[in-house]
């Protein structure tokens, strides 16, 4: 587990226990996928990797939200960024909408970014970068 429930409550978090270890799960997944498992190993967990770990389950409630909305399958959802055109004399306004299926991709885009942000430079115990692409020795 890369964040306790304790610490997750010490940082803000107001889920209960049995939800925040369901997402927990979901986030750590995700982290490991991006790190190559390069952290599950470890017994002194960085900081980073905690604030990164609590962001990311922020994101995933999101992403749950926009889900029970829709499906995902295009049914539109009120995301978009204010007014896309206007109209004076017929006093016509319309909105930017995005479908279910834009708001799931914005998210995953900023997960990845959220992780690559925390986690640049972070190295595990064996000295290595976590989100280093390539293959040391011995893995």
């Amino acid at each position: 587990m890369y964040l306790t429930y304790a610490e997750y409550t010490a940082m803000g978090g107001t889920l209960d226990e049995t939800t925040f270890n369901d997402l927990e799960f979901e986030a750590r997944s995700l982290v490991d996928w991006y790190t190559f498992n390069r952290l599950q190993a470890e017994t002194t967990l960085p900081e980073a990797l905690r604030r990164c770990m609590y962001k990311l389950i922020q994101y995933i409630i999101t992403q749950q939200q926009v889900n029970g909305i829709g499906d995902g399958s295009g049914d539109n959802v009120s995301g978009g960024a204010g007014i896309a055109s206007q109209s004076n004399d017929g006093v016509s306004t319309s909105y930017n909408i995005l479908s279910a299926r834009d708001v799931v991709e914005t998210s995953k885009t900023q997960m990845a970014q959220v992780i690559n942000q925390y986690l640049s430079g972070v190295m595990n115990s064996l000295g290595q970068k976590v989100l280093y692409r390539g293959v040391y020795p011995n893995e």
